[in-house]
């Protein structure tokens, strides 16, 4: 594992429980039934129902169990050990069976078992990721001849954007770069402050062609991409960006594709 993810995985270690404890993810109410995935997602993803499903960067893991419940057999792969735990626990809890990976997403097709029906990422997952060639080649590898690929994504030009008193504003490139940006922060978009010990994070921008392009050279073929206007409050980021609602700007996109 290179220093990047090393950074990475010691903030989502310690997240992670923080996290799972958190009134922004509301576990009681999962654990109760209480469903995770956006409607597009369920829609557009299509029915699983008996189908292989890899959730790759699932965290700890309620959307992987959420699609267990859909009726999928899921594995959920995630490169922090915390989160991993977590997820364990919650499948225990909730009485749903779902297999759970600690592996960095870069060797997820090294160490998962065959191949998938269904390849699923979503929301806050591209800004981690270095070399975007290389993951989609490796989410190529994880899917069977046919299978579905599907990825729910802030948009990247959101990301870039920031709120000053003259309106929205540019605050970075729209375009990748090899080096990421070094973000310090005590908190996430689902704690704020908590004294965290390990504050550094490296990010990355990858625009939607370098997105879909990598996917389409890897082997998968793009069935549709679409693009989401903000929703009604604003659409908060995982960085904290925010798209006001009423603007012009898209806060989402989603992409699926068939591996040929």
């Amino acid at each position: 594992m290179d220093t990047h993810t090393t950074v990475n995985q010691r903030l989502w270690d310690e997240l992670a429980p923080l996290h799972a404890a958190s009134d922004y993810y509301d576990v009681e109410s999962f654990v109760q039934g209480a469903e995770t995935l956006e409607d597009t997602e369920v829609r557009e993803v299509g029915d699983v129902t008996g189908k292989r499903l890899a959730h790759l960067m699932c965290h700890f893991g309620m959307d992987s169990l959420s699609w267990a419940r859909h009726g999928a057999s899921v594995t959920g792969l995630d490169f922090s050990r915390q989160a991993v735990d977590i997820a364990r626990t919650l499948a225990t809890r909730t009485g749903v069976e779902a297999e759970f990976v600690c592996a960095d997403v870069m060797a997820a097709a090294d160490v998962l078992d065959g191949t998938f029906d269904v390849v699923f990422l979503s929301k806050g997952v591209m800004m981690w990721i270095e070399t975007v060639s290389a993951w989609a080649q490796v989410c190529a590898r994880l899917l069977k001849p046919g299978g579905v690929f599907y990825l729910l994504e802030f948009h990247p030009l959101a990301m870039v954007m920031s709120q000053t008193e003259d309106g929205l504003a540019l605050q970075g490139s729209y375009f990748h770069s090899p080096d990421p940006e070094i973000v310090v922060s005590d908190g996430s978009y689902a704690v704020s402050e908590p004294g965290l010990a390990h504050q550094e994070s490296r990010e990355w921008t990858h625009s939607v062609g370098e997105i879909v392009t990598a996917l389409v050279d890897a082997g998968i073929r793009i069935d549709f991409l679409h693009e989401f206007r903000a929703a009604e409050n604003a659409f908060t980021t995982v960085s904290g960006t925010k798209v006001p609602t009423g603007t012009s700007l898209p806060a989402a996109f989603s992409v699926r594709g068939t591996r040929t």
